[in-house]
């Protein structure tokens, strides 16, 4: 069996909280707090969960545009060998640069408008490699055919594209070095719906085409089922469950994942039958509750579940593995679509 692509262990992101004049650290902002999970060769995993769960933090801190505050993230290069992108330095981590790329959420804010489309894709080439004028001409070309755009285009700025059309220079740029591994941080939330189907589409294409894993960052759980292998649900830093995406669709063993999944609206024929909305708030990840942080919001709770210690189960499901981190999960029958 070919050894995870990735595999991250322990993972922390810890954000202090200072006050007063000379700065003194009163807490911390639990962004991520302590999640494992593993990327196969050509896998596409789905991370999921509501705004501020810690999910684009964990992608940040994937491609070391965040420091770990502690854990492992362990990525296996090239040569079959195992870099802990979580320790090394940030002047170490060049020459796995470009076998990790990040796709960014807003097409807008990750363009330079001061550069054209050919300079946005040519640069990370030229950072890695020479090459003349004329040969980044031809793939800046090449890249921009594979992602659906004219080449006769480069010589334009940003503000010339559509949103569509500038998140296929993202892409684009986030593939000239030909990487193994690939973010997608929110990469359709802020498109058309017909534009996200597009784009959808297009990754899995370049998916097999460029033999890529993803980390598929997103919180439209349809595009999620649509793209992804396996689906990790987060919630105020913590994984929460982990499964196939069919089974985890069809069969939720967390009452958080099917609170999840009820409230993604449907087309039903009865207008008396709405979307079901999770209760409270989301817990502060500064001081998230003792033992299941979803505890207070959960109504199948039991006093057992604000003491026990959160960790996940594994659940023989067929030929496949499902964790879960609900300790009732044996006793549950939760919904699924």
């Amino acid at each position: 069996m070919i050894a995870p692509i990735l595999k991250v262990k322990g993972l922390q992101k810890y954000f202090p909280i200072e006050k007063g004049f000379v700065k003194h650290t009163v807490g911390n902002v639990k962004a991520v707090d302590g999640i494992d999970f593993e990327i196969n060769d050509m896998e596409t995993v789905g991370l999921v969960g509501e705004s501020g769960c810690g999910k684009s933090t964990t992608g940040n801190c994937i491609v070391r545009l965040l420091d770990p505050t502690a854990g492992e993230i362990s990525f296996r290069t090239s040569e079959d060998q195992y870099i802990d992108l979580a320790t090394i330095k940030l002047s170490e981590m060049k020459p796995y640069r470009s076998q990790i790329q990040m796709i960014f959420q807003d097409p807008y804010a990750s363009l330079n408008p001061r550069m054209t489309i050919r300079d946005i894709i040519a640069e990370p080439i030229k950072i890695f490699s020479k090459h003349n004028s004329a040969e980044l001409d031809d793939m800046v070309a090449e890249l921009m055919r594979r992602v659906g755009l004219r080449p006769e285009y480069m010589v334009r700025y940003p503000h010339a594209f559509s949103g569509g059309q500038r998140q296929r220079v993202g892409i684009a740029r986030a593939l000239a070095l030909h990487p193994r591994f690939v973010i997608c941080d929110e990469s359709i939330s802020s498109l058309d719906v017909s534009v996200q189907a597009q784009i959808l589409g297009l990754l899995e294409d370049l998916k097999e085409e460029f033999h890529m894993s993803y980390l598929f960052i997103a919180h439209d759980l349809s595009a999620v089922k649509h793209i992804s292998d396996r689906v990790a649900v987060m919630y105020v830093g913590k994984i929460f469950e982990v499964a196939e995406t069919n089974e985890l669709f069809e069969h939720p063993l967390h009452p958080y994942t099917e609170a999840l999944l009820l409230s993604v609206p449907r087309l039903v024929a009865d207008k008396s039958v709405r979307k079901e909305t999770i209760a409270g708030e989301v817990a502060s990840p500064t001081h998230p509750p003792s033992g299941c942080s979803f505890h207070p919001r959960c109504k199948y709770a039991t006093a057992e579940c604000a003491l026990s210690d959160q960790h996940l189960f594994s659940v023989k499901t067929g030929g496949s593995i499902h964790l879960t981190a609900c300790i009732h999960y044996d006793k549950l029958h939760l919904r699924g679509i």
